[in-house]
């Protein structure tokens, strides 16, 4: 079975902004474009299964297709409706059936500047349970994240890394190589860190600590995107070693980029799936479109 690029649709602003950001997506990949709705039908002994489609789902799935087709002619578009008592489980199901999705977008709510941005009951558990990529959009995002007219490399894509974890951005840089590749675009590769407590006092003595651990990490992160470099030598690379807290750092350079990437390691946890704290931060704070990428 042929990949897709899956779009989530429940007739909010923000979805019909994740189907356009999708349709951009499916394009590029050349990949087809799938938009599903999911309809929350409590299931009881009396309507144990869901009711067949409405006009009103099907008005809804045939407005989002052509809302994807708009400009993207031959883009192939497909679209369905599903029920049942869990939207996220039904969604889950489609989404991590082996082969079938590559990408999934959904939105998510703007509030305003102080309270940052609203993931959905549904979209939440999605991204910190998926085993597939998952990006989050907002419908203050344009329809496109960047202009297709523009001149090679004026987007640029802020991917962030944690050293700290040894081989597990592995899938990350391959994703935000591979992206930044396939839209012609600039990436900006990012690690913050921070000096550990115990070095408090010993910087008092010693001022030039903290330009010698900077030094020492921006050598490690130079040395982790050196191989990326090689394998993809038409992106523009900048890789920076910034001060500061990773979510914070990645949420002020989001302003402006086309797409900010972010990790989130597949944890076994016994309150189920759960995300890190810097993907937490940066999908409800960043200024432009979050994917967030499982690894190991």
């Amino acid at each position: 079975m042929t990949g897709n690029v899956t779009a989530g649709l429940n007739g909010t602003p923000e979805s019909f902004a994740a189907v356009r950001w999708a349709a951009r997506e499916a394009w590029l990949r050349q990949l087809p474009l799938r938009i599903i709705h999911v309809r929350e039908w409590p299931l009881t002994p009396e309507v144990p299964v869901p009711p067949q489609q409405s006009e009103e789902d099907q008005a809804l799935l045939e407005k989002a297709a052509r809302t994807a087709g708009l400009d993207r002619p031959g883009l192939e578009i497909t679209t369905d409706n599903l029920s049942g008592d869990n939207p996220t489980r039904t969604l889950m199901a489609e989404v991590d059936a082996p082969g079938r999705v590559e990408l999934l977008v959904l939105g998510s709510r703007g509030l305003n500047a102080l309270a940052g941005f609203l993931v959905g009951s549904t979209s939440l558990p999605v991204v910190a349970a998926s085993e597939r990529p998952v990006v989050l959009v907002r419908s203050e995002d344009p329809a496109d994240a960047v202009d297709e007219g523009a001149a090679p490399g004026s987007e640029e894509l802020v991917l962030g890394v944690d050293l700290k974890e040894t081989g597990a951005d592995e899938g990350l840089l391959a994703f935000g190589f591979t992206e930044a590749a396939r839209r012609n675009s600039r990436l900006r590769v990012v690690h913050a860190w921070s000096l550990p407590a115990m070095y408090s006092y010993a910087q008092t003595a010693d001022p030039g600590l903290g330009d010698e651990l900077q030094g020492h990490i921006t050598d490690t992160l130079e040395r982790t995107v050196a191989p990326w470099r090689e394998r993809f030598p038409d992106v523009t690379v900048q890789a920076r070693a910034v001060v500061g807290t990773p979510g914070a750092e990645l949420v002020y350079a989001s302003p402006g980029a086309g797409l900010l990437i972010v990790g989130r390691r597949r944890r076994r946890h016994p309150m189920g799936p759960r995300l890190g704290h810097v993907a937490h931060a940066v999908i409800h704070h960043a200024a432009c479109p979050v994917a967030v990428v499982p690894h190991v």
